[in-house]
């Protein structure tokens, strides 16, 4: 037979306590339920008492509250629609940022893309002494015949890129 451990020893001394208290437990119900009865039939009338005294009040209250109650529920529903909106529009973007898109040009046989180009103005910009942080716009006009592209950078800057 097997040793018993520690945690079984006390599991049989529960067992042991559970089974002598039984009796104790169901006679305390037996005699506790007529007092259990006795204090429900003298709580009742003190209870209704009081419901019936706070019905007005309540009734009050919740008509003072009726307006700002509605307007809460009215806003609630704007903010819902509006995080909706801002939710779809940050899924979309989202969607969008996470897209990744090359863009080649090719013309006879040559081939580059256009994210190059922008790359290329973009140094050669900063190569004349401006900061990577002032362009604000680029605009880009590709004359493949020419092998240039003619850039405006923030509506002033103007410049050619032979490629």
């Amino acid at each position: 037979m097997a040793k018993k451990t520690t945690t079984d020893k006390i599991m049989d001394i529960a067992k042991t306590v559970t089974e002598a208290a039984e009796p104790y437990i169901e006679m305390a119900k037996e005699k506790s339920g007529p007092v259990i009865e006795k204090a429900k039939e003298k709580s009742s009338p003190v209870i209704e008492e009081m419901l019936e005294k706070a019905e007005p009040v309540l009734s009050e209250v919740k008509k003072r509250t009726d307006p700002a109650t509605k307007a809460v529920k009215k806003q609630s529903a704007k903010a819902a629609d509006a995080v909706k909106a801002v939710e779809s529009n940050l899924l979309e973007a989202s969607s969008k940022k996470n897209t990744k898109t090359e863009f080649f040009v090719q013309y006879k046989d040559y081939e580059i893309r256009a994210e190059d180009i922008a790359a290329k103005i973009r140094e050669d910009y900063i190569a004349e002494g401006n900061k990577a942080s002032d362009i604000k716009e680029l605009q880009v006009y590709l004359k493949p015949e020419e092998n240039a592209a003619y850039y405006v950078i923030n509506h002033k800057d103007t410049g050619k890129l032979t490629y």
